[in-house]
């Protein structure tokens, strides 16, 4: 599996679509036939990142998020992209904060992640590294 393979989606900005996105992610990752524990590190990250994109990144009323997923023959890229201006910070929450963990969970399921601005709004993007102890060949994707 030389090639890329690449799924974009778009959701108006309710949180009714966090669930929207988080199902297509499941389900393009499954196609993909990513291996189950990638799967759900996807899910969790994609749910933290459009549910930050539509509750923290300011975009104005109307404008919808744009969810990537990319399949390249040494990782998994999900990118969340929203028509905002403030950026994603990593806070330090104390035990008694309700909130302000989602970026550290993030942090911890990704090999990396980062942001990139655009003319409007910006990309957060995370990449989760195929399994290295598996042959090159396969890399990473659950054979069955």
């Amino acid at each position: 599996m030389g090639d890329f393979r690449t799924d974009r989606t778009r959701y108006p900005t309710h949180p009714a679509h966090v669930k929207s996105a988080r199902d297509r992610v499941s389900a393009v990752a499954r196609e993909w036939g990513l291996k189950a524990s990638m799967i759900e590190s996807l899910c969790l990250i994609a749910s933290e990142l459009v549910t930050n994109a539509m509750l923290h990144a300011g975009a104005p009323r109307g404008r919808e998020i744009g969810v990537t997923l990319v399949l390249s023959p040494d990782c998994v890229r999900l990118e969340v992209r929203d028509a905002g201006d403030t950026l994603p910070a990593v806070r330090e929450p104390t035990n008694d904060d309700q909130h302000g963990r989602g970026l550290v969970m993030v942090g911890l399921l990704a090999d990396r992640w980062d942001v990139s601005t655009q003319v409007v709004g910006k990309t957060v993007f995370v990449e989760l590294d195929l399994d290295p102890s598996t042959p090159a060949k396969s890399n990473g994707v659950a054979h069955v």
